[in-house]
Formats: structure tokens, C-alpha cells, sequence
């Protein structure tokens, strides 16, 4: 009986993460909520990964396809209306300055456990939604697989900000300070 009660557990985030991605939420925000009443529960499904599947579900459109071709070039989590994507990677954090252009590239180097980073998230929403055709916001993990990443571009404050433009690198903002994000912003896509 508990084994079933919790594989129906499992089905239940899975569909929400997945539905929760299709309609615009974060997958982050979707898991800590779902993770939130879960423990509620008694439950341990914080941590669960959701995988997409190689091919469509029957009633999924074709412009969900889009979120599987972004996993395979890195990008891993969706945000709102897609404004702020999270890379895994060198070679997708390169791909996504590249292809940015001449558009200002704010990458946020963040770890789940770092309490500023996710204080600040809700405004870096804000900031896009605000700067929609001007900036690109990147959120990169400093844990797991992009340690090597981090360590070469010398990160040991969190959150730290860097950002581009053309694939350079103008500016960087140590800590979770809002003024110095919004002038930068201002400056560099003025």
C-alpha cells in the first residue's frame, strides 16, 4: 500500500513539474513549492528530477518541443514567458553569449542553498519582463556540473552578476545588490 501511495506521489510531481513548465513557472519555483507541501506530507520529493520524454505526449503541442531542444543545447529550467533560462555547461554558457549578439547578457551565478540568490530572484524576474528586448538573463549553478565553469571565471562571492555584451564581459556585481543591477542595466543598454 505505501509503495503505491508514494509512486502515485512521484506521478503527481512529475505531471506538475511538467505542466508547471509548459505553462511559463519556473521549474525551480514549481519544486520548492511542490517540495514545500510535500514535507508537509511527509514526503521527501524535493530533490526528484523531472526528465522529459524523447517524444511527444499525446495533447502536448509542437511548441513544447522547443523546451526539450533547449535541454539539449544546456539549458535546463524555464522561467516566465522563457525570459530567464539556466545553462549547464561551458560549452552552452559560450553558445548563449554567442548568440545573444548585441543584446546585454546578465548571468547569475547562484547556488540553491545560497539565501540572497534566491531573495533576488523575483526581481531579476522583474528586470526582465522590464528589459524584455534589451537583456538576456542567465542563471548558472555553481554546484555539480558547472563547477569548473565558476572556477575559471574566478566566482567566489554568491550571487555574483556578471555581465556581457558582444561576448565581453563589462561589468560585475558581487552580492545581491539591486540599485547596482538596475544602473548597469541602465548604462549598458542605453
Amino acid at each position: 500500500m505505501r509503495s503505491s501511495a508514494s509512486g502515485a506521489l512521484f506521478s503527481y510531481f512529475a505531471i506538475f513539474l511538467l505542466s508547471a513548465c509548459l505553462l511559463g513557472v519556473s521549474v525551480r519555483s514549481a519544486r520548492e513549492t511542490l517540495g514545500k507541501s510535500a514535507a508537509l506530507r511527509g514526503a521527501r520529493l524535493a530533490n526528484a528530477r523531472l526528465r522529459l520524454p524523447n517524444t511527444l505526449p499525446r495533447g502536448i503541442s509542437a511548441q513544447s518541443s522547443s523546451l526539450r531542444a533547449g535541454a539539449k543545447r544546456g539549458i535546463v529550467a524555464c522561467s516566465e514567458l522563457d525570459l530567464i533560462r539556466e545553462v549547464v555547461g561551458k560549452d552552452s554558457y559560450e553558445s548563449t553569449l554567442k548568440d545573444a549578439g548585441d543584446k546585454l547578457v546578465l548571468v547569475d551565478f547562484y547556488t540553491d542553498w545560497c539565501g540572497p540568490c534566491k531573495m533576488i530572484y523575483p526581481y531579476l524576474e522583474e528586470l526582465a519582463r522590464e528589459n524584455s528586448g534589451s537583456l538576456e538573463i542567465v542563471k548558472v549553478n555553481c554546484a555539480g556540473e558547472n563547477r569548473e565553469l565558476v572556477n575559471e571565471l574566478g566566482v567566489r562571492v554568491l550571487p555574483t552578476f556578471m555581465f556581457y555584451k558582444n561576448e565581453k564581459n563589462v561589468a560585475i556585481v558581487k552580492g545581491a545588490k539591486r540599485d547596482d543591477l538596475k544602473s548597469l542595466i541602465a548604462e549598458h543598454t542605453a
